[in-house]
């Protein structure tokens, strides 16, 4: 992992030359690919549906078979482990826990008389990206589901790239979450499909979920036909850490983001040259026994990195500069630091709030702002799934109240038909 120190002249700059990495643009072949992908699905629906999970995925699909109508073809509950269904069941239980209290209030105001309500309402439908390449996330399907359940979603749309290895606890909790709408479809022409529709799947209104870099691009590509949550990028962690802390288990916290991708990003900021080398010499030691050690080894190498300073108080400086998709603070300042953190996805508090148990069954969501976005955007949740409208009652003493004021601004504006709109109502 790279070092740098804090105290040195050109540290900014250094910094800003390691997150440089994050603002890679997709290249303009995939942006072309998706574009041509997009055009044809619009122009030949599941056709091209069928082709290109021959091109792209090797799966031969018919037309009826793109909707996914028994989920129990694919699994057992007799054939899944037991005590994994029960974690899973957990996990529905503490989303859904912590998630309800994110429903939103309508409120009313009488003002100058007039009546004005704000009023949420959830979106009529909306699809979820499940990927099932090399990564198959079922936790992220529990994150994407549960918020749109509660915020009253009438139609969720589940696709996810064809198989001839169904992943059995990707079918578990799409029945377990009782999801009507399954589609065999993944990449930039599942984004497509759910966009523009196609004579099997019918279009949704915002499309969620993550995937690689062509259903990134297919998603900026679609966004103001479609909504979409956010354009995610690899994962990232900051860890703070001093002496006092575990350097075994500052070691996993940082291997634990490092194994999703190579392009992922680990960071540990702390006080201490030699707390750094335990860690890197816990590192060493621990990667020996992962599945993932080549994917851990090559994130580290690419983009991990170590920060040294003097005074831990001021990591938060750094913190909001990278605005962090995921925050640990485990040293004694920790509280200190959490006060003063104002970009940050998910924050973890404390030697044993690992962020696995975010990724997993404590509640919170795991669909976390990436690459600098937590500066300006939230993890997910039930508003996500849902928008307001405001609600204006005008009665005749409102009306007499407020039409002057109307009238002077619109003549200022030289709007004569909205002055107009409103004289036109007075009485004699």
């Amino acid at each position: 992992m790279k070092i740098l120190t804090y105290q040195s002249d050109d540290f900014w700059r250094q910094l800003e030359e390691h997150l440089f990495i994050r603002d890679e643009e997709t290249s303009s072949k995939i942006e072309a690919d998706v574009k041509s992908i997009i055009k044809e699905i619009r122009a030949y629906g599941d056709e091209k549906v069928i082709q290109f999970a021959k091109d792209f995925d090797k799966i031969i699909i018919k037309k009826n078979e793109i909707k996914l109508p028994n989920l129990k073809q694919f699994y057992s509950l007799e054939n899944l482990n037991n005590e994994t269904v029960k974690s899973f069941r957990l996990a529905i239980q503490n989303v859904r826990k912590f998630h309800q209290k994110q429903y939103p209030s309508d409120y009313e105001i009488s003002n100058m008389d007039a009546k004005l309500k704000s009023i949420w309402k959830p979106m009529d439908s909306v699809g979820l990206y499940v990927p099932g390449g090399k990564a198959v996330y079922p936790s992220s399907l529990i994150m994407s589901v549960v918020p749109a359940q509660i915020a009253g979603v009438k139609r969720i749309v589940c696709v996810t790239p064809p198989s001839n290895n169904f992943n059995p606890y990707i079918a578990f909790l799409l029945d377990e979450l009782n999801i009507q709408e399954v589609y065999q479809i993944g990449g930039a022409q599942a984004i497509a499909a759910l966009t523009y529709g196609t004579q099997t799947i019918n279009p949704v209104n915002k499309i969620f979920g993550p995937g690689n870099a062509y259903v990134a691009a297919a998603k900026k590509q679609v966004f103001g036909k479609v909504g979409i949550d956010l354009v995610a990028g690899p994962s990232e962690i900051i860890v703070v850490a001093d002496e006092d802390n575990n350097p075994e288990w500052v070691a996993s916290d940082i291997m634990a983001q490092a194994e999703h991708d190579e392009n992922a990003q680990s960071i540990l900021i702390t006080n201490s040259n030699n707390f750094a080398k335990k860690v890197l010499d816990n590192i060493d030691n621990l990667k020996k026994t992962l599945s993932k050690k080549v994917t851990v080894e090559t994130s580290l190498k690419k983009n991990g990195l170590i920060v040294i300073m003097d005074d831990l108080k001021l990591s938060y400086k750094i913190i909001n500069k990278i605005a962090p998709e995921h925050l640990h603070l485990q040293s004694k300042e920790k509280d200190f630091i959490f006060q003063n953190v104002n970009n940050a996805g998910g924050i973890f508090l404390g030697d044993y709030s690992t962020e696995a148990f975010g990724d997993y069954v404590v509640g919170t969501n795991h669909i976390l702002p990436t690459s600098g976005a937590a500066k300006f955007s939230s993890g997910l949740g039930v508003i996500d799934f849902m928008k307001k409208s405001s609600v204006v009652e005008i009665n005749k003493l409102s009306y007499e109240n407020l039409s002057k004021h109307v009238e002077n601004i619109s003549d200022v504006e030289n709007l004569d038909a909205h002055k107009l709109s409103v004289t036109v109502r007075q009485t004699k």
